[in-house]
Parts: structure tokens; C-alpha cells; sequence
């Protein structure tokens, strides 16, 4: 799955069920974001999806869309 992060390509090969929050700070590195109380109630892993606002550790990296923007 490619993915636009911080508008740079961002290729992901791993399980497609990942938290999209996990690919973020473990596979790309970046690790801006961050991991709060799991259950996306705190706010603290939300991330601008396309430009909305997104809390990406509720979020699985297969429920984005390709070549979405992060």
C-alpha cells in the first residue's frame, strides 16, 4: 500500500489489519505521533488524513485509502 506521508511516498508491505498509528512511528519512523490511551478518546495519535482529522490508533492502515495523504 503507498501512502503519502508528510508528502513524501511511503511504501507499506506489511499485515494489512496494522494500526494505521503503527505504521506511522514503526515502519516509516516518524515518530511525531503518538501513542495515548488506545481507543481514540485522548487525541493524541490524530493525524490529518486528506485533511481531516484522524485518529490513527482506531484506524487500520487497510481502512486508508491508496495513495492517501498523511
Amino acid at each position: 500500500m503507498e501512502l503519502q506521508l508528510n508528502g513524501r511516498p511511503f511504501v507499506f508491505d506489511g499485515d494489512d489489519g496494522t494500526p494505521l498509528l503503527r505504521v506511522i512511528r514503526d515502519a516509516a519512523g516518524l515518530t511525531g505521533t503518538k501513542y495515548g490511551c488506545g481507543i481514540g478518546a485522548c487525541g493524541g495519535c490524530t493525524v490529518h488524513l486528506d485533511g481531516v482529522a484522524t485518529r490513527t490508533c482506531v484506524r487500520q492502515v487497510s481502512q486508508v485509502l491508496p495513495a492517501a495523504s498523511v
